[in-house]
């Protein structure tokens, strides 16, 4: 029999911050065998499980890894509080309880649990999985978007590391050399101005954000070298394609006119995804909703989740789902409503059933 806050319990008491997830991946694996699946961990350290065969197949999917900072796990009341309680243990349990009671009846097709590792640090455990998986046809990511709310697009994302480079003085002496500080941020400056959009909402602009700026050795040296991190979230009407075209001419004009050197990489390309709002795995999520007395609500992430590679990969209807309120990932209460983690484990299970039926 199984008892799913317990079973949230002790994943929430396993730390596993990105890179350290071996520990819980483990414990995923022997849990999720003895309630039926067939699990594998593949290379990259995600835990695969099975259930079924034969086609249709739906892909439940979330991940296991957290941000730093473990929280002390403590049941109150009708709150359950730990590191990763909404990002994303809760979707993780929920999916996962879902998949073996839905199976305990004779459904059809096949149904796959990836339990994804370094979401929150890389893209090596989704590319891996990906690479891996040869049909799916329906997918959910697991993330919270709170019980009765389908998030059904999200934004991209275009990670820019960026290097300035000038020579390097003695600030006695500061007009011989160019600050690299200073030029690395009227980079960034004409950066922002080139690819800014401000549409009519949020989700639809095109938003960079300077989010690291690292240089300098000491207090009395003309900084030598500086590095930027510049974050863009777009919508999926913009490619990322089009906003490195543009960033490549401001750098590469900025080199030219400024005297200094400038080098630069992408540390993550990650398109935007809108789902079909008619497809059978949104259609299935909101009748299973309104059958526990939910008011189905549809949302826009301004952020960036891993329902985009999937959706765009296998070209399959995907929406993201998951128990938990988004305000509270990566705070230090984050926690989830008991009740709402067991609805959405209801909601999930007859979710399988449709679209497996």
């Amino acid at each position: 029999m199984i008892d799913p806050v317990a079973f949230l319990i002790e994943l929430l008491e396993i730390p596993s911050p990105s890179g350290e997830e071996r520990k819980l991946a483990f414990f995923l694996k022997k849990t999720m065998g003895d309630w039926g699946y067939d699990v594998e961990i593949d290379p990259a350290g995600n835990v695969i499980g099975r259930l079924g065969e034969g086609s249709p197949t739906l892909l439940l999917a979330s991940h296991i890894d957290t941000v730093p900072g473990f929280i002390p796990v403590r049941h109150d009341n009708d709150r359950i509080f730990g590191r990763g309680a909404v990002d994303a243990k809760g979707s993780v349990a929920a999916m996962v309880i879902a998949g073996a009671e839905a199976f305990r009846r004779n459904m059809k097709g096949s149904l796959i649990f990836a339990g994804i590792v370094g979401e929150e640090a890389s893209l090596e455990g989704i590319q891996t999985l990906l690479e891996e998986l040869t049909s799916v046809d329906y997918a959910i990511f697991g993330e919270p978007t709170g019980l009765s709310r389908i998030c059904i697009a999200s934004k991209g994302r275009l990670l820019l590391k960026i290097n300035v480079h000038s020579s390097s003085g003695h600030v006695a002496c500061s007009w011989l050399h160019e600050n690299s500080i200073e030029k690395a941020f009227e980079l960034w400056q004409k950066l922002k101005e080139r690819i800014r959009l401000d549409a009519k909402s949020r989700f639809s602009s095109v938003i960079p954000n300077l989010t690291l700026l690292q240089g300098g050795s000491a207090p009395n040296i003309v900084p030598g070298n500086c590095s930027l991190y510049v974050d863009v979230r777009f919508p999926p009407s913009v490619s990322s394609a089009s906003l490195l075209g543009e960033s490549r001419k401001v750098i590469e004009s900025f080199e030219k006119a400024s005297g200094v050197k400038v080098s630069w990489s992408v540390l993550s390309q990650i398109e935007g995804f809108r789902a079909n709002r008619r497809s059978k795995v949104v259609e299935a999520l909101e009748r299973s909703i309104k059958e526990i007395g939910g008011n189905v609500g549809y949302i826009k992430k301004t952020g960036t989740c891993f329902m985009n590679l999937i959706g765009k990969w296998f070209n399959i209807p995907v929406v993201s789902y998951g128990p938990g309120d988004p305000s509270l990932e990566h705070t230090e209460n984050e926690n989830i409503l008991v009740s709402e983690y067991l609805a959405a484990i209801n909601i999930l299970t007859k979710t399988i059933q449709y679209v497996l039926r």
